[in-house]
């Protein structure tokens, strides 16, 4: 059609037929969407331009690589821009072991890439072997042994950003810096002078850096203005996590790690879900362990495990995993291991062949998508990531459950990342009526109640805030870090045309909570 938004792209892709719209309204999620238009962005010039012409029109923007989002971020009912397939640029940096990527290569492919030179990408998401790494920067996202040491945000080391009226700043290139101090030098002071008040603000300061002493995805990276004094390390690190709300990533140069030869895995059966808990802290106490996945009895029971009895109706399991530069390292880790959990009466029995530690972690990967099988026909299965302090996770792990229980989620499961404290929760969930509506919601308002109000933790921990949890936001932060939040959307985004609805939720209010 004559006159259509974005006509420099070229018609073949660029889809607004309802079929096309209707396939990618959706996400992983339970959220759905139908964008006006669909565009398969092939570069970096065409993505400016989009964002050129959608600030002069005030045309919403939402970006997608994979669309494995677990939070509703990748879908939009205004434009969406695909950058998948053309965006999988893969190069390694010998000199300091970086890595230089698109957004639409998949986490597995880059470390199958990385695999020769002996080292690996350090976010991990379960996901890793279908999302991109646009996604999992863009959300911080984060797995079973990255923690907040080794993800996405303490990897980062520059960055090529796409900001809203379609200026390219490449964060780790001089002429670029230099070219940007002349054209936005109002967004640098206000930057400058964000981090100025913060600095100086003792009692906020010591708040953002508690927050992130775990993991913590909720709103807004604050963390960059605490770590870094440089603006341009700050720009590049508030896109961590912004969930396409601050601008789009083309290109990111992230830090790899060293690969560890050696590795054995336990699986370790506890009868509780507290003893299980307790025995986290305790070996994270003793010695450092790689990985703790807590799984409990109604994530056993989804994936058919034998141990399961009538006698033992709380059996819970650690999936844990050990890693070591030799076998002389891995046996005295082990040990370390084995001793540390002597007062918990449990078998531990470590093992590093590969068929028998692989089979461990297909149990852990199939819990999600096994209860989901098993959701009653018109329900949904949703999934919730919450962190509490390690020192808290026992008391709080049995809190969680009584708190689904109480609210009558009675085939709902926890798991998750016991050993940073990392929980996820999975309830098959009905909307059909006013009272399904209103059981959901006081559950979720009561989690909120729980993991902020008792423990100080986070609401989301790794899946991004997406929007469930966006009218929570400043409920976990206060008043004073949410309205840093905010300033900071209306420094890259004044317009408020990229990915509406996300992180900052204007429409939903959680007053009551």
């Amino acid at each position: 059609m004559k006159n259509r938004p974005f006509s420099f792209i070229p018609s073949g892709r660029i889809y607004t037929d309802e079929l096309r719209t209707i396939a990618w309204g959706a996400d992983a999620s339970e959220y759905r969407l139908i964008p006006k238009m669909v565009i398969r962005a092939a570069n970096e010039d065409e993505v400016s331009g989009i964002l050129s012409e959608a600030s002069r029109c005030g045309i919403p923007v939402t970006f997608r690589a994979a669309g494995t989002s677990l939070s509703g971020q990748a879908i939009t009912d205004s434009v969406l821009v695909v950058a998948g397939k053309n965006w999988e640029e893969f190069r390694y940096n010998p000199g300091d072991c970086s890595v230089t990527l698109q957004p639409g290569i998949i986490g597995r492919e880059v470390n199958r890439r990385l695999a020769p030179f002996g080292r690996y990408f350090g976010p991990d998401p379960a996901s890793i072997g279908s999302c991109m790494v646009g996604g999992i920067v863009a959300n911080n996202a984060s797995g079973m042994s990255c923690g907040v040491h080794a993800n996405s945000d303490q990897t980062l080391l520059s960055a090529r950003i796409v900001l809203a009226d379609g200026t390219v700043l490449n964060t780790g290139d001089e002429s670029s810096r230099a070219a940007f101090r002349q054209s936005h030098p109002e967004m640098l002071a206000s930057i400058e002078a964000l981090r100025d008040e913060v600095v100086k603000d003792e009692k906020l300061r010591d708040r953002i850096k508690h927050k992130y002493s775990i993991k913590n995805v909720t709103g807004l990276n604050l963390r960059p203005l605490v770590a870094y004094s440089d603006p341009f390390e700050i720009i590049a690190h508030l896109m961590v996590g912004s969930e396409g709300t601050l601008g789009f990533l083309s290109e990111v140069t992230m830090a790899t790690l060293p690969v560890t030869p050696y590795k054995a895995s336990a699986m370790i059966y506890f009868d509780s879900i507290v003893d299980a808990a307790k025995a986290v802290v305790a070996m994270k106490k003793a010695v450092k362990v790689s990985a703790a996945e807590l799984l409990d009895n109604r994530s056993l029971t989804s994936v058919g495990d034998t141990r399961l009895s009538a006698q033992k109706p709380d059996l819970t399991a650690l999936l844990t995993e050990v890693q070591a530069q030799s076998p002389e390292e891995l046996k005295a880790m082990v040990s370390r291991v084995t001793e540390a959990l002597r007062p918990f009466g449990v078998e531990v029995r470590f093992t590093d062949n590969p068929s028998e530690t692989a089979s461990y972690w297909a149990i852990r990967a199939g819990i999600f998508p096994t209860v989901g099988g098993l959701r009653k026909e018109g329900t949904t299965c949703l999934i919730e990531d919450v962190a509490f302090h390690v020192e808290d996770l026992p008391e709080a792990t049995a809190d969680l459950s009584a708190l689904l229980d109480r609210h009558g989620y009675t085939d709902s499961c926890i798991y998750g990342h016991a050993l940073e404290g990392n929980f996820h929760f999975i309830i098959n969930q009905s909307f059909e009526t006013a009272q399904d509506i209103a059981r959901y919601d006081a559950m979720i308002c009561d989690v909120a109640r729980l993991v902020v109000e008792k423990y100080d933790g986070s609401l989301k921990a790794e899946h991004g805030t997406g929007r469930n949890m966006a009218s929570f936001v400043e409920y976990e932060w206060g008043e004073k870090a949410f309205g840093l939040m905010k300033r900071i959307k209306e420094i890259f985004d004044p317009l408020g045309i990229l990915n509406p609805g996300v992180t900052f939720n204007s429409e939903i209010g959680r007053a009551h909570v």
